[in-house]
């Protein structure tokens, strides 16, 4: 299906007294060919046939409808026809930006909660105590809940409505987000994670097809540009609520453990109110009129085609009256009971997926697939890319900083000031004391210790070697065994608190390099999401989503032959926009290719 498909067959409506047509028949058939024009007047002609007839005429030509029944792929043209029709007269304005924006909260909520897990990682393992690959899973649920949050919520979008469906898909997403902020162990807030994740998947695919059912043909790509840069300010707000939020150092986040709702909990919570609010404004919103055209509630849609151009014009009436309503499609099999109304949707949303796969559609949705796998796949390496890039040149600076101390002495020394990224060799310390304090980063070779005592010390990355300890104290510390290597260590007492936690956290988080990295990342995406809406709309979907990729390729190329920071940022961070970009473009296209109960 070409770019402008429904704009290409739109027709003007004529009163049906005017065209001899009964009231409630208005027939939408310019731009059908053929036999899609005699299947249609067929179809027509059958209405006074029995329920059998036309059910049994049906199957030899179609599609299932949300009901049960077959659709023909003409009744599908001649809706859509209507409906581009009535959508432009309906006219664009302020309806449409209210929506985006109330739309675009939603997906803003969705990617704060995407971005949000690079931020709380460290109190979480803090926290949780929680191993290297069971952190990694903290971004891999995430993921794996979006995938089956977008398959479940696409096929509800066909059967409850685009405006029920994203309404629910939000809902899901603020309530469990709420509930992981209280979850006081790894398990319970990883599953709290996963259903909050399968809520987000759910967003995007939905809130884009309703939001392009409600603009007109001319206007959906920018709108969907503007839904877009919503999403991606959704990361940029994830990071700024964070840097004034969550502890910036390592040493921070072990303080704040000991509270009972600490940094990063409030952090998930405030996380959450882009979605909330999103949800309230979805109350003022209407259901799409494509979908209730789709489900024979003709009039309801007119209703809505009213309200949009109300709020768009100020003068002057609507024009389409309940005359000009295409005729009501008949049901059949209407479910009577609960259990055969489970039934029936379970066998419809199956049936909806497969046709994704039928002689018609099987290529068009491989190549689909296969772009956005690709896409998706290279977006999240390059954001784990920059992002550990970033950390890896900040951690590198510091290593470059380290202190070495040599051949020194202290006696009666009192520390009381945190030590970090210093190497003491050959240094003695007699009857000092190491009070109240953290040491991070430093290393004690071949030293020796004489009388001295360890109390309330929080150690990171911090190791004595071949160092030889005599009365020393260790109360109220997380040195263990593992922290001596190869020692001589005699008279030696330790007093402590049982603890189930014996890691070693590292307190070198690199928060700000972390920021840096996704606002270099995200704020081109902005841009260029704004950008492929005027792009698409002149070009085309499919020419511009493949001018985006072709560049994003490109810079992907380039930055692997730069070496400075702030360059690499910025490279990729464009290549990731262009990618955004792509995808946007993609969506529109695939929206317009696909019938309405497929999309």
């Amino acid at each position: 299906m070409s770019d402008d498909s429904e704009e290409a067959c739109l027709v003007r409506p004529r009163s049906p007294s005017l065209s001899g047509a009964p009231a409630g028949t208005m027939q939408y058939t310019h731009g059908l060919t053929g036999s899609q024009l005699q299947t249609h007047n067929n179809n027509n002609n059958s209405n006074h046939h029995s329920t059998h007839s036309q059910g049994s005429h049906s199957t030899a030509r179609g599609s299932q409808s949300e009901s049960g029944e077959l659709i023909d792929y003409s009744d599908d043209v001649i809706l859509s026809q209507f409906h581009a029709d009535a959508i432009k007269q309906a006219g664009f304005g302020k309806f449409q930006l209210i929506a985006s924006i109330i739309s675009g909260l939603g997906l803003a909520g969705h990617a704060i909660q995407v971005y949000a897990v690079f931020y709380i990682i460290p109190s979480a393992e803090v926290e949780y105590c929680i191993l290297d690959t069971e952190k990694n899973w903290l971004g891999s649920i995430t993921l794996l809940g979006m995938a089956l949050g977008a398959l479940l919520w696409g096929g509800l979008a066909g059967r409850a409505g685009r405006r029920k469906s994203l309404l629910s898909c939000l809902a899901v997403c603020g309530v469990f987000s709420v509930i992981a902020a209280f979850m006081p162990t790894y398990g319970p807030f990883m599953m709290a994670r996963f259903c909050a994740a399968a809520g987000i998947g759910g967003a995007l695919p939905t809130a884009s097809v309703y939001l392009c059912e409600l603009t007109p043909v001319n206007f959906r790509a920018r709108i969907l540009g503007l839904l877009g840069a919503f999403g991606v300010a959704g990361g940029l707000v994830a990071g700024a609520i964070a840097t004034s939020t969550v502890p910036a150092t390592g040493q921070k986040v072990v303080l704040e453990n000991k509270e009972h709702f600490s940094a990063w909990h409030r952090y998930l919570l405030l996380s959450t109110l882009p979605t909330f609010a999103s949800i309230l404004g979805l109350f003022w919103l209407p259901e799409s009129p494509r979908y209730l055209l789709e489900n024979s509630r003709e009039v309801e849609a007119l209703t809505i085609y009213q309200k949009i151009y109300q709020n768009n014009r100020t003068r002057g009436g609507y024009s389409l009256t309940e005359l000009e309503l295409p005729g009501t499609r008949t049901h059949r099999n209407l479910p009577t009971s609960v259990l055969q109304e489970m039934a029936t949707s379970v066998a419809l949303f199956f049936g909806s997926f497969f046709q994704l796969f039928n002689v018609v559609n099987l290529k068009r949705t491989l190549l689909l697939f296969a772009a956005w796998m690709a896409t998706i796949f290279i977006y999240h390496g390059l954001t784990i890319y920059i992002a550990e890039y970033s950390k890896s040149t900040e951690s590198e600076n510091y290593y470059r900083n380290t202190i070495n101390k040599d051949n020194m002495s202290f006696e009666n020394a009192d520390f009381n000031k945190s030590i970090e990224n210093i190497i003491y060799t050959n240094c003695r310390f007699v009857n000092c004391t190491f009070r109240r304090m953290f040491i991070s980063h430093v290393t004690f070779n071949n030293c020796t210790f004489l009388d001295t005592e360890f109390t309330n010390v929080k150690t990171s990355r911090t190791q004595f070697k071949f160092s030889t300890l005599e009365n020393v104290g260790l109360i109220d510390t997380d040195l263990t065994e593992r922290h001596f290597v190869e020692c001589v260590m005699n008279n030696i007492t330790t007093l402590r608190l049982y603890s189930t936690c014996d890691r070693d956290f590292e307190y070198n988080i690199y928060l700000d390099a972390l920021w840096k990295s996704h606002f270099g990342a995200l704020l081109p995406g902005m841009v260029f999401m704004i950008l492929v809406g005027e792009g698409s709309h002149r070009f085309g979907r499919s020419r511009t989503a493949t001018l985006c990729f072709g560049f994003a390729i490109s810079l992907t190329i380039t930055f692997a032959f730069l070496y400075h920071d702030l360059q690499v940022v910025w490279t990729a961070g464009s290549a990731q926009g262009l990618m955004l970009a792509g995808i946007a473009a993609l969506t529109l296209l695939a929206i317009e290719s696909y019938t309405t109960n497929l999309r």
